[in-house]
């Protein structure tokens, strides 16, 4: 076990300064296997049009003028676009600022209040808590997901819109709603109430003359 511990942290050692010198040192087979050709659809090593001979062109150029592999990636991309790499760059996220988060982050003690807006303690807390994680890398969302662990959802000052903060954030959207239609509903009745009683139709002259006549006999 003890040898087997052992090979494997040698081969890391030996691993290491390889990657780094495939880095500074990248050669035409290694690149040949991480780009395609844009005309075929297929690696470079795997290509034997035109196309894919003017990148390998392209790509001897760069490593005679002593760029790196990732100096040669770039200029390539920029010409050709993401595609042009058999795995493309991951996506960097885009770096935070404590500007972008004072407006959209509640202070913990100050009811409706952001961080922008107020200067307590707690609030200064939050603030020397956003700027650490913004030392440490994290994304603005990556910061907001946080400190909603820490202080809830209300920390935001929109809170999420999905799952029950969805329906938290509704409520009172709603209530207000049905509050304007319970008191419009009511306002309608009341008016109707108010309005003066619509006249019968007139009697037909015959059935008036016998409820004369009837009500003459009763006397």
């Amino acid at each position: 076990m003890k040898l087997l511990i052992a090979a494997l942290a040698a081969l890391a050692l030996v691993g290491a300064p390889s990657a780094q010198a495939s880095e500074e040192q990248p050669t035409r087979w290694e690149l040949e296997q991480e780009v395609m050709c844009p005309d075929c659809n297929a690696p470079l090593a795997q290509s034997n049009g035109r196309m894919a001979q003017q990148l390998v062109r392209f790509i001897e150029s760069r490593i005679a003028a002593g760029d790196t592999k990732s100096e040669i990636k770039d200029k390539l991309v920029a010409q050709y676009g993401p595609p042009i790499l058999v795995t493309p760059p991951a996506k960097k996220k885009k770096a935070a600022t404590l500007a972008d988060l004072e407006d959209e982050v509640m202070c913990p003690v100050c009811p409706g209040e952001t961080l922008e807006q107020s200067s307590s303690p707690a609030a200064q807390q939050v603030e020397r808590f956003i700027a650490i994680r913004i030392e440490a890398g994290d994304s603005k969302q990556e910061i907001k997901d946080r400190l909603v662990d820490q202080y809830g959802p209300r920390i935001l000052a929109a809170p999420p819109k999905e799952g029950f903060d969805l329906l938290a954030w509704l409520l009172p959207i709603a209530g207000a709603l049905v509050a304007a239609l319970v008191l419009a509903f009511a306002a309608w009745r009341w008016s109707r109430g108010r309005e003066p009683p619509t006249p019968g139709a007139p009697l037909d002259p015959e059935l008036e003359r016998r409820v004369d006549r009837e009500l003459a006999r009763l006397d």
